[in-house]
């Protein structure tokens, strides 16, 4: 009740003060309407003679009460009106002080403190995943100026996990405006190749994100080239280089089989470079290895795919016809191993007959079938 009598006061004083100005709310004239009686208007009766005297005083009579009524309405909004003055007082001494407590050091204190908690809030939310309510902090603080505060806050965690890093693009994802994601890529993108994070499965991950704000609605036409460098190739190579290292050694090969299990299309983006071997990487070739992966991803049409292009990769590395009588009968065995774990709709048979004619182009007079008789299925325990 408290809250309305400022609001009550205001508007009583309006009524005081155009009553004074206009002079015409409280200060009544008295009527000079007559009513006719109704005989008179019908015709059934004549003018009474004294219609004018008693008009008069009947006039007089409503005037007096009109006035008395206006005075007792007069006199309680003026005692309603002075009774408002202690509030006035009270609000001018209070609007007076405000400048001096809103600058005070101990609501800036207090204010500095709610800013801190609700960036920790919004920083331990986008760790767990917990996006929705990261983002209601996001916009309770306006923090679409923090993006650098928020990534580094999530970099200085001791207990940092590739997951938090996979949570955070996936709360850039969240943000509707290209711009605040953009921001957020490109300081991502600094942090993660400082701590290499981009020579793993977030280095897709990221790229396959940033396309859509480095490229046009077409997903061709770059809208600029610096950023496609910087937020989107560098983030692929990267990737490709860490999971083609882990095919030519079977060191990390266990990430290429989570990568095919768990993030199917980041694998399919990563496949074709995967397979871009440069002289350097092949001096990092080991065979056996190399082979023994190809049938331990996860998806049948991996598999072949896998097979298809090791076989092509063979095929372009090794223009040595003996090279390949080493190569080529290894390659079969674990093909000849994997194809009961082949199996799915049309397209990965025609893959799988893909695969047997490739081997005709390592010897001449050579197939598929007189290639595999050299070792044949127990391939693993030779290669044990």
């Amino acid at each position: 009740m408290v809250y309305y009598r400022p609001v009550v006061s205001c508007l009583l004083l309006l009524v005081v003060i155009e009553a004074a100005l206009a002079g015409a709310y409280f200060d009544t004239a008295a009527s000079t309407y007559c009513a006719i009686p109704p005989g008179v208007v019908d015709g059934t009766s004549v003018v009474p003679a004294d219609l004018h005297a008693t008009c008069h005083r009947k006039r007089q009579e409503d005037g007096e009460k009109i006035k008395q009524v206006v005075e007792a309405v007069r006199t309680h909004i003026m005692k309603q009106v002075d009774a408002t003055d202690p509030i006035w007082d009270g609000m001018r001494a209070f609007t007076a002080g405000l400048p001096i407590l809103l600058n005070s050091p101990l609501l800036n204190s207090s204010n500095n403190d709610m800013v801190e908690l609700r960036m920790r809030v919004l920083v331990t939310a986008i760790e767990a995943g917990r996006i929705s309510e990261g983002m209601a902090q996001y916009l309770m603080l306006g923090a679409w100026d923090r993006s650098p505060e928020i990534v580094d806050r999530i970099y200085q965690n001791s207990r940092r996990h590739p997951q938090h890093i996979e949570n955070l693009l996936a709360f850039i994802r969240a943000l509707p405006a290209r711009q605040e994601r953009l921001a957020f890529y490109r300081y991502l993108k600094k942090r993660m190749v400082e701590h290499k994070d981009y020579e793993s499965y977030l280095g897709a991950m990221f790229a396959q994100d940033a396309r859509h704000v480095v490229f046009d609605i077409d997903g061709k036409t770059a809208l600029d080239e610096g950023d496609v460098a910087a937020l989107y190739t560098t983030m692929i190579d990267g990737a490709a280089a860490y999971f083609r290292s882990a095919l030519l050694t079977g060191v990390g090969r266990y990430d290429l089989i989570l990568l095919d299990r768990n993030y199917p299309e980041l694998f399919d983006l990563l496949f074709e470079p995967m397979f871009n071997v440069t002289a350097a990487d092949m001096r990092k070739f080991n065979s056996w290895k190399m082979m023994e992966a190809l049938c331990t991803v996860y998806r049948p049409m991996a598999k072949a795919r896998m097979f298809r292009k090791t076989a092509y990769f063979l095929v372009k590395q090794f223009k040595w016809e003996k090279q390949n009588e080493y190569y080529a009968p290894m390659l079969a065995g674990y093909f000849e191993a994997c194809l009961p774990q082949i199996k799915g709709d049309q397209a990965v048979t025609n893959m799988v007959n893909e695969v047997r004619n490739i081997f005709s182009r390592f010897k001449p007079r050579m197939n598929y079938q007189s290639i595999v008789k050299i070792i044949g299925k127990d391939i693993h325990a030779y290669a044990g």
